[in-house]
C-alpha cells in the first residue's frame, strides 16, 4: 500500500520543481456572499464583471497544454502520517494512451515500475522474489486514493493542466488580499476553488472539496514558477495535499522534461514468473 501511495504522489505532481512551500490555506469556502466582493472590476456593473470572470475561467479551462509525448525526470519528497521518504522518478507519457513510471530509491535501485493505460494498471516490483507483477483495473486505484479520476484526469495532472473544471458551474468570485482573483465552481463531484495569478492568465492554487460531505475528501494543489512551452505555461513548482481517511503531502523537483520527443523511460512487461 505504501508504494501505491508513493506511486500516485508521483503521478499527481510530475511537474514540480526546486523550491517548495506549503499550500496556502484558502481563506474562505465557497459561498454566494463571495460574489459581491469583486474589487477587481470596480466601476463595472455586476452583470458585466460576471461575464468577464466567466470568460477568464472558460479560457483557462480550454487552454490546455497540447502534446503527443512527454518525458520527465524528477525528485519526489513525500510525507504521510506514518513515514516520509524521497525518490527519483522517471516518467514517459503517450497522450491519451499510456503513462510509464519508474521509481528509484536509495543508491538508484528500482523499487517500482508502473504502466497506466486507459482502463488498467500493471505494477512491477523488481525486488520481489515471487509475484512481482500485479495487474489491476483503474477502478482499483481509484479506490486506493478515494478519488474518482479517469485516465485523462491523471494525464492532466502530469502535464499541469487544470482538473475537474469541465461542466462545472461558476458560483462565486472575489479578489483576495493579494489582489488575486478567487473563483468558486461547482461540479457533480467536487466544489472547486481556484486562485489565479495577478494577470488572470494561469492557476496558482486549486482546492477540491467533495460535494458529498460524508466522504471527507479534500485535495489541494499549489502551482508556481511557470515556464513557457510554446504558447502554453508549464508549472514547474507543485505541491499536493490529499486528505481523506489519511493525509498525504507530496513535493517534487523536476530535473528535466520535454514534450514531443521520443520516449525515454518506457519498459517491457515481464512474462509471469519471469524476472526482468
Amino acid at each position: 500500500m505504501k508504494k501505491i501511495i508513493i506511486f500516485f504522489g508521483a503521478i499527481f505532481l510530475i511537474a514540480s520543481c526546486s523550491t517548495f512551500r506549503k499550500v496556502q490555506v484558502l481563506k474562505e469556502a465557497l459561498s454566494k456572499k463571495d460574489s459581491v466582493q469583486m474589487q477587481l472590476f470596480s466601476g463595472v456593473s455586476k452583470v458585466d464583471s460576471l461575464a468577464i470572470v466567466k470568460n477568464i475561467i472558460e479560457k483557462i479551462a480550454l487552454t490546455k497544454i497540447d502534446f503527443k509525448t512527454m518525458n520527465a525526470r524528477l525528485k519526489v519528497d513525500y510525507e504521510s502520517a506514518s513515514n516520509a521518504d524521497n525518490y527519483i522518478v522517471n516518467v514517459s507519457l503517450i497522450k491519451d494512451s499510456a503513462i510509464y513510471i519508474t521509481i528509484r530509491g536509495a543508491m538508484g535501485v528500482i523499487g517500482l515500475k508502473a504502466l497506466i493505460n486507459k482502463d488498467s494498471v500493471v505494477l512491477i516490483y523488481p525486488l520481489k522474489k515471487n509475484k512481482n507483477i500485479e495487474y489491476k483495473s483503474l477502478g482499483y486505484l481509484q479506490e486506493v486514493l478515494k478519488i474518482p479520476f479517469k485516465f485523462n484526469t491523471l494525464q492532466d495532472l502530469v502535464v499541469g493542466n487544470p482538473i475537474f473544471m469541465e461542466n462545472a458551474k461558476m458560483v462565486s468570485y472575489k479578489v483576495n488580499n493579494n489582489n488575486q482573483l478567487e473563483v468558486g465552481m461547482l461540479g457533480s463531484l467536487f466544489k472547486n476553488l481556484i486562485v489565479l495569478n495577478n494577470d488572470n492568465s494561469r492557476i496558482l492554487q486549486l482546492k477540491l472539496d467533495d460535494v458529498d460531505i460524508t466522504q471527507h475528501r479534500t485535495c489541494a494543489i499549489a502551482y508556481s514558477n511557470h515556464v513557457p512551452v510554446n504558447e502554453y505555461q508549464f508549472p514547474m513548482n507543485r505541491e499536493l495535499i490529499i486528505s481523506a481517511q489519511s493525509r498525504l503531502e507530496v513535493r517534487m523537483e523536476v530535473k528535466e522534461f520535454n514534450f514531443n520527443e521520443p520516449l525515454k523511460y518506457t519498459f517491457g512487461i515481464p512474462k509471469p514468473g519471469k524476472r526482468k
